[in-house]
């Protein structure tokens, strides 16, 4: 085995697995690969609050993406509703063949349009994967009022379309050689909470501390491809778990870093941290915000604002 043998840093204060794990996400990292060759990755953004001039895609808030890498397609959210479905057809991506429907966390921004999906396209063995706690009840406080953040089908629904349902319960797991999904991250930063969201669980109403909240990351020989949603987690702590789980370095960021509604210190604080990385290729978009978009176009020459429509490839 070459030198990608160290990929996944192997020390003791990692916990990579934990002592509860089934046996089907023990066998994933078990299936480690040897003298992989990534021929090719295409990131194609399907929903998004801004739209790429020329694309015909429509914009919404949401987020979703297509990943094409080596033979396996991945889909990464699927926006409030039906949009994403259009902009796919726009764009001339099929995604009636999909082999992972991957749900960043429970917000109707990101699986708004999972019903869509199922209800337009059968699948034999479509495998669907969220994090643990995905079907709490999530909220916003405003006004003193509430409003239903959550999404709108449950595991009975899944169920009747034949979907493997699957919870992550390690803190990584590849599902296929070279992808990998992430969670549990390391909250190193206190000040990532937003005391509007609440989740409501079976002992009563709390802050929502997003534990359901999952990223993925890809191997390439560029460097680590990260892919988020929302980094509810904080997007800094969520590099930092990846940073602590593997050796490769990071070379592309993209997705949402949820920076519209911080205060201006703490979107400085995460701006200037993030920028301090020096992360090659930086398209963070949704949530983000224009205010933050506006200064990494200003002051980060490796910044673009993604936008639904916008096709990114990674080659070797």
């Amino acid at each position: 085995m070459n030198e990608r043998k160290h990929f996944l840093k192997q020390n003791s204060s990692t916990r990579l697995i934990e002592k509860n794990i089934t046996t089907y996400l023990l066998s994933s990292f078990l299936c480690y690969y040897e003298d992989r060759k990534v021929d090719s990755m295409v990131i194609t953004t399907l929903s998004d609050n801004n739209s790429l001039e020329g694309s015909g895609c429509i914009s919404e808030h949401g987020f979703s993406v297509l990943i094409e890498y080596n033979g396996c397609n991945i889909l990464f959210d699927t926006g409030k509703g039906e949009n994403f479905l259009k902009n796919a057809n726009t764009l001339n991506k099929d995604l009636s063949k999909i082999d992972y429907l991957v749900i960043s966390h429970g917000h109707y921004d990101h699986g708004g349009g999972v019903r869509s999906l199922l209800d337009r396209y059968s699948y034999q063995d479509l495998t669907m994967i969220t994090g643990k706690g995905f079907l709490d009840k999530k909220f916003v406080v405003e006004d003193g009022t509430e409003r239903y953040l959550g999404v709108d089908f449950d595991g009975h629904y899944l169920n009747e379309k034949g979907i493997i349902w699957k919870t992550v319960c390690s803190d990584t797991l590849m599902i296929h050689p070279g992808v990998f999904v992430i969670s549990s991250f390391s909250h190193s930063l206190g000040n990532h909470v937003n005391p509007r969201f609440k989740i409501e669980h079976e002992v009563g109403i709390e802050v929502d501390h997003f534990e359901d909240e999952i990223s993925l990351v890809f191997d390439t020989p560029k460097g680590l491809v990260l892919i988020v949603g929302c980094s509810h987690p904080g997007i800094i702590s969520i590099i930092e778990s990846v940073s602590e789980r593997f050796a490769a370095p990071l070379y592309a960021l993209l997705g949402g870093i949820h920076l519209f509604d911080v205060d201006d210190d703490e979107r400085m604080r995460v701006l200037e941290d993030l920028i301090a990385l020096k992360i090659p290729l930086l398209g963070v978009s949704h949530c983000t915000g224009d205010k933050a978009a506006m200064y990494l176009e200003q002051h980060y020459p490796d910044y673009f604002l993604n936008s639904a429509g916008k096709v990114t490839n990674i080659s070797s």
